[in-house]
């Protein structure tokens, strides 16, 4: 692993995050920014100081991960001889174009670049590029140096060798990468997100709930559910036969989408891990194992 370099462009909360997840992995790590480096290697001290604080990582740990970092103001220093480049600029096009541009000049083809931007198209990024199938959207969730998730969508330039070598470094950085196979406002999370925040400001604007209720509605329901089992496999779970008699359950004829849905949960259930249980009776059971352990972090108690 020692020989891989990254590279980061921009060391706020999300670069600077997700540098220290890669830095942490054993990555080399070369992180530019406009200010000085000594303040860059400021900004990737403090946020391993969180995770410290957080009891994610030991201060040996944070300690090592900083001698493979390289703190620069020079784009083509920190971009040669990388893999895979991560972009964290402002939203702001022509930026980001020109700074692509900058750094295809110097890796050519090689290089995979990754923009963590959560509104531009991929396929609009790559406009002008010099090599286009090279760029992709690769968006984290804040806070980037915790959560795992990354999605990542492709543009209509987009090599399929770009996507999979993204896949395989964001893997080995630690992270769970999704891919959103279609160019759509909001690419996959932040679109669902944005549907349950339009609920939730609804019910308190009609008055059904205050903002503490409807947070907690969340929080300790649907909110808790999701983070062990998702959504979807979540449904699956609290009906006996699956989706595929959630129609029966409810009086209603088979549709197409009990079936699309419940053959991705079979395809699923054949890739979960032992321990994450691969029946229904064994996913229940590691969710429940998990339920108790959130809870009884949040103090509270059974008896």
């Amino acid at each position: 692993m020692q020989n891989r370099k990254l590279a980061f462009i921009g060391s706020g909360i999300i670069g600077g995050g997700l540098a220290a997840n890669a830095l942490l992995k054993g990555f080399f790590c070369s992180i530019y920014d406009v200010i000085e480096p000594e303040r860059i290697r400021q900004s990737i001290r403090s946020i391993l100081d969180t995770m410290k604080e957080a009891g994610a990582i030991t201060s040996e740990q944070a300690e090592k991960a900083l001698m493979n970092a390289f703190f620069t103001n020079n784009l083509e220093e920190a971009v040669r001889n990388t893999e895979l480049v991560q972009e964290c600029v402002p939203e702001k096009l022509d930026m980001k174009q020109g700074i692509y541009r900058q750094i295809q000049e110097v890796c050519g083809d090689h290089a995979v670049i990754a923009s963590s931007t959560s509104a531009m198209m991929p396929s609009v990024l790559q406009e002008g590029a010099l090599y286009p199938e090279c760029i992709l959207v690769a968006h984290p969730y804040n806070p980037s140096y915790l959560l795992p998730l990354i999605e990542l969508c492709g543009g209509g330039k987009t090599s399929e060798e770009a996507l999979e070598k993204a896949e395989e470094v964001y893997r080995a950085m630690g992270k769970e990468p999704v891919v959103c196979r279609k160019e759509r406002e909001g690419f996959l999370v932040n679109k669902l997100s944005w549907a349950v925040m339009d609920e939730a400001k609804k019910a308190v604007m009609e008055g059904a709930c205050s903002v503490e209720d409807m947070d907690k509605a969340i929080m300790y329901g649907p909110g808790m559910r999701m983070a062990v089992t998702g959504q979807i496999l979540t449904l699956s779970l609290g009906i006996q036969g699956g989706l595929r008699a959630a129609a029966a359950k409810y009086g209603k004829d088979p549709s197409e989408e009990d079936q699309v849905l419940a053959d991705g949960i079979d395809a699923w259930k054949k890739r979960r891990s032992l321990e994450e249980g691969r029946t229904p009776e064994e996913a229940i059971r590691y969710r429940d194992r998990m339920l108790a352990g959130i809870l009884r972090e949040q103090g509270k108690t059974f008896v």
